[in-house]
């Protein structure tokens, strides 16, 4: 908590400290640091009272009032290392770390079973480990030892005195009931032939039930799974052991927690999730793995960065890679009911993919749209209404579509490479050359774009008469013409460019005919790059591009 303080406090007050600084920003940016403060040290001051850190962080928060002007900036930074300083005293860090972990990562999962109640809050640090083991790790104990004194006990009363001992662990009351008047061998027969047994680990005795609290991504209300009722018996569900509760209650402990962002722009939303990476590579290399994957996804890395850089050290073995390496991603939210889960499979032609064109995905931009492109590829979908939407917000904003051009032609070079691959050719069939086809249907948009605007905005208007400037033009016929590819109308999109050509006096490209029949492009390769090249200035592809639509320059 302590070192998370000291990084978003370190980088508010570089904000602060640049030479063009205003006295707005400054103001935004002071406001920031004391609400960051008062966060923490209100805890502060809940849990440990006054003096010494109490009183501390009161006169650190009156202090920073006094702050109003940017020539105080030396005394803000004093008062921020004095406030650090008291965060990361060892008593108050790690509680402070608890809570949050408990708050921001387990709840999500489990709800508030045990010490992830809101009233544990006021436990120390020592008291949270003692809940754990108590309601964790005892019952595992207990069970364990339960099964050995089964099998290794010489009379009935030996199992009788264990469960007579251990009566406040509640399963063990149910259990001496069921066996109290009975002899060692039929004793043993109940515990083989009549209790449950586990449904998530073989070999161990059912004790409890699975519920939501105990991993409410898989998991319903005990009283609302009646569909899920192990031998239509209400009290008995899903029966599991102690050991299983104890595994699912570690199981985000191996992931990397991360903010994503799904949907677009104003509209989408940033949520918590897990991820890791799951392979068939000895235990060592997974562990690396997954470590590398949280390492980058805390650092913000783009996921293809992130999917790329873990094949470099093991492209030699690109088959493995293709047949055994799974991403899988989730977001739960235990009030809303909600759970999200995305699983990714590395297909051997993406691994190839990536392994050459990896750096290419970098110019595609928004990063949203970028990150939204790889996820669907890795999902096996076509990636080309993200595409679509990538253009529409071109158009909206007055963008140029070079950045959807890139998109464009990456999922035709990825496609290259599904086929060939496909077929049981190599990757350097997929290579380049089909890709300057691409790049031609760019510039011919970008030539026609050109037309327009040294036609000037109001040619051949009669005087006095509103017309549409060029570029108000071309975005009303890209709309028109994304509309056309959307819905898969050719006829209606060529039927556009023909009478586009025809008002530039210009011939129609042949490349436009034989998307018709998808012979070398297929129609939304086609449509998505002419729309892409209508949407950028000539002297932007020129700038962008090395002479055969491959990117040079950012």
């Amino acid at each position: 908590m302590a070192r998370r303080e000291e990084e978003r406090l370190d980088n508010m007050l570089q904000g602060l400290s640049k030479s063009n600084v205003t006295k707005e920003t400054f103001g935004t940016g002071l406001k920031n640091i004391r609400d960051t403060v008062k966060k923490s040290a209100d805890k502060v001051v809940k849990y440990y009272g006054d003096p010494p850190w109490g009183d501390e962080v009161k006169s650190i928060q009156e202090a920073l009032k006094e702050i109003k002007q940017a020539e105080q900036l030396e005394e803000l930074q004093q008062l921020t290392d004095q406030y650090l300083k008291v965060l990361a005293e060892p008593l108050i860090n790690r509680k402070l770390t608890v809570n949050y972990f408990k708050t921001a990562v387990m709840q999500p999962f489990f709800g508030q079973p045990s010490f992830l109640q809101a009233t544990a809050n006021s436990l120390s640090y020592e008291e949270h480990i003692d809940r754990f083991q108590q309601d964790y790790i005892l019952p595992v104990l207990l069970e364990a030892k339960m099964r050995t004194i089964v099998e290794q006990a010489s009379t009935s009363n030996e199992v009788l005195a264990f469960l007579d001992e251990y009566q406040d662990y509640s399963p063990f009351k149910a259990i001496k009931r069921k066996v109290k008047k009975r002899n060692l061998g039929e004793i043993r027969a109940f515990f083989e032939q009549e209790m449950s047994h586990c449904t998530l680990i073989e070999g161990q005795l059912a004790t409890i039930n699975f519920e939501e609290m105990m991993f409410s991504p898989l998991g319903v209300s005990q009283n609302k799974a009646l569909n899920f009722n192990w031998n239509l018996a209400k009290d008995e569900t899903i029966p599991i052991s102690s050991l299983a509760k104890l595994i699912l209650f570690c199981a985000p402990a191996g992931a990397a927690v991360y903010l994503r962002k799904d949907g677009f722009g104003e509209q989408g939303e940033y949520r918590t999730y897990m991820g890791f990476v799951q392979s068939d590579s000895p235990l060592p290399d997974v562990i690396r793995k997954n470590r590398y994957f949280q390492i980058a996804k805390q650092g913000m890395e783009p996921f293809d960065r992130v999917v790329s850089r873990m094949i470099e050290d093991v492209k030699q073995k690109a088959g493995f890679v293709a047949d055994h390496l799974l991403f899988i991603e989730f977001s739960s939210e235990y009030r809303a009911k909600k759970t999200l889960l995305d699983y990714y499979h590395l297909p051997r032609y993406l691994a190839e993919y990536l392994s050459h064109h990896a750096d290419e995905l970098d110019h595609i931009r928004p990063w949203e749209y970028r990150e939204q492109f790889i996820r669907h590829v890795l999902k096996g979908e076509d990636p080309r209404h993200m595409i679509t939407r990538l253009l529409r917000q071109n158009v909206e904003s007055g963008y140029s579509g070079w950045s959807a051009y890139v998109a464009t032609r990456e999922r035709y070079r990825m496609r290259q490479y599904a086929k060939h691959l496909g077929e049981g050719g190599s990757a350097m069939d997929a290579k380049e050359k089909r890709v300057r086809a691409v790049y031609r249907v760019y510039r011919s948009g970008a030539d026609i774009r050109e037309k327009f605007n040294q036609r000037g905005p109001r040619e051949g208007a009669p005087e006095g008469q509103y017309a549409a400037s060029g570029a108000k033009k071309i975005s009303g016929i890209a709309y028109r013409l994304l509309n056309a590819a959307n819905a898969n109308n050719r006829k209606s999109f060529m039927d556009t460019v023909m009478r586009l050509h025809m008002s530039v006096d210009k011939p129609v490209p042949v490349f436009f005919l034989d998307a018709l029949h998808e012979r070398e492009l297929d129609f939304h390769t086609v449509a998505n790059a002419f729309v892409a090249g209508l949407l950028s200035e000539k002297y932007e592809v020129a700038k962008e591009q090395n002479g055969e639509g491959v990117t040079v320059d950012g």
